[in-house]
């Protein structure tokens, strides 16, 4: 025997089955809203084009947050911590007084010598002098012009000829001490003789001997 149709059960069965399906999809579209607007929110900060929001992220500009100092990274340092990886500046070192006087070799100074075309001047002690000395020199203590200027320049009335100071050579600067002096004086051809009196001694040129050039 067939079970009677009721209306009222059939419709009383949808009404329990109807609210699940709505729900879900409620609940799937109320997750792509959220999805969406997080999106374009993020799409919308990054964009160059995009609209000014009220609310606007943080982006990094590479200023401290201490203050407007900016915050250097290609030496590893930043204004407001004294890490050990902090690349501090060096100044750099200024070279050393540059000598503006030409220097001579001692083939240089032996072919002046035979030409007798410059005068000589030895800025070594005077008994150093006297012991040896290069004829023709006249004797210049280094360390003390303002004696010895009144005594040599006198004798080198010409301002525009070639003299040639020469001492120890190496390191020793009693020469260029003789060079500056004369510059100052209004001398404009001043040489040094690098190698100086060792390297004359050396090559077997002549010497002399006594307080006379």
């Amino acid at each position: 025997m067939k079970p009677k149709y009721s209306p009222k059960a059939s419709s009383s069965s949808a009404a329990a089955l109807t609210p699940f399906p709505l729900k879900k999809t409620a609940g799937q579209a109320w997750d792509l809203f959220v999805f969406s607007a997080f999106f374009a929110v993020l799409f919308n900060a990054f964009y160059v084009a995009g609209i000014e929001l009220k609310f606007k992220p943080k982006v990094f500009t590479g200023q401290s947050d201490r203050g407007s100092t900016p915050v250097t990274y290609s030496g590893f340092s930043s204004p407001a911590s004294d890490s050990p990886l902090q690349k501090k500046a060096t100044p750099t070192p200024l070279p050393g007084e540059p000598n503006p006087f030409p220097r001579l070799s001692v083939m240089g100074v032996k072919q002046r010598f035979d030409k007798k075309s410059c005068v000589i001047l030895d800025a070594r002690k005077p008994e150093e002098y006297q012991e040896g000395h290069i004829p023709g020199a006249l004797n210049f203590y280094g360390n003390e012009p303002e004696k010895f200027a009144p005594l040599v320049m006198p004798q080198l009335p010409d301002k525009s000829k070639e003299i040639i100071a020469y001492c120890h050579g190496g390191d020793c600067d009693l020469s260029l001490q003789v060079a500056r002096a004369l510059q100052e004086a209004g001398y404009t051809h001043v040489e040094i003789f690098t190698g100086g009196w060792p390297d004359w001694q050396k090559a077997g040129y002549p010497v002399t001997k006594g307080v006379d050039p």
